[in-house]
């Protein structure tokens, strides 16, 4: 499977791998590519019925692959507004282009231009320098 390194222009990531891609008023959420680079295939994405306002940090889906589930939360205080319809029968495209067209929700945040906690792309390349010490 060839992955994508292309990733979206205003990425911000949280410290549990989540990240959020921000365009005006909707925030595109997917996995990390340094979470999911030892996954060979998706075998089901399960959604955990999300609806109307959400918490940071609320569980909105699961990523099964035939050796773990991996827990995708929401990474703002948002609403979420769907799921990514080019998943469906495609739930690969998360591996194949993890940080661009693999996004798997989008939400609007409840408060725009706010940020924090949430982690810069240089600032999440650190994160992850410093967990492989």
């Amino acid at each position: 499977m060839k992955v994508s390194i292309n990733s979206r222009p205003r990425i911000h990531f949280t410290t549990s791998h989540e990240w959020i891609d921000f365009n005006g008023s909707v925030g595109f959420v997917g996995v990390s590519a340094h979470r999911l680079k030892n996954i060979n295939n998706i075998t089901n994405i399960k959604w955990l019925n999300p609806k109307g306002i959400i918490d940071k940090g609320t569980p909105i889906a699961e990523i099964h692959t035939p050796d773990e589930i991996i827990y995708i939360h929401a990474p703002i205080h948002c609403k979420y507004l769907g799921k990514n319809q080019h998943l469906t029968g495609n739930l690969n495209l998360v591996l194949e282009s993890p940080q661009d067209k693999g996004w798997v929700f989008f939400v609007t945040p409840l408060k725009f231009h706010n940020h924090d906690p949430l982690l810069t792309q240089e600032n999440y390349q650190k994160m992850i320098r410093l967990q492989l010490k």
